[in-house]
């Protein structure tokens, strides 16, 4: 197996983002990362996204082609894109998906995000 190193990162605020949409809070975090290791949306041959609830909480089961496809990593690039699910260590497990998939050699560079947006629903459903 290969070593691997996390090159780039950024995270949002966290917080009540009523006008924000979960794909714009992924973008705002990804396309920080991306900055942040100086690598351009080409060089990305893998995309993993952590999320828990989509479906309960934005109504989008397939987070991770929707992600893809509104960041243009799948319209222009045609990058994979996995979405896992582990409650809670969702985006800690999209981390540990995205390790196996460059320290086996199948993938060089990769962006593995958690992202979850529970303001759109109340507190009874974001809590259940």
């Amino acid at each position: 197996m290969r070593d691997v190193a996390i090159i780039g990162v950024k995270n949002t605020n966290f917080g009540e983002k009523w006008d924000v949409s979960f794909r714009d809070i992924f973008v705002e975090a990804g396309a920080g990362s991306l900055q942040d290791a100086g690598v351009a949306g080409e060089d990305i041959d893998g995309l993993y996204v952590g999320n828990m609830s989509g479906g309960q909480f934005v109504e989008q089961e397939h987070i991770g082609a929707l992600i893809a496809d509104y960041s243009g990593l799948a319209k222009n690039l045609n990058v994979p894109s996995t979405r896992v699910e582990a409650a809670c260590a969702s985006g800690g497990l999209a981390l540990r998906q995205a390790i196996f998939g460059v320290a086996s050699g199948y993938q060089d560079i990769v962006v593995a995000a958690g992202v979850e947006k529970m303001t759109d629903v109340s507190s009874a459903v974001a809590s259940a």
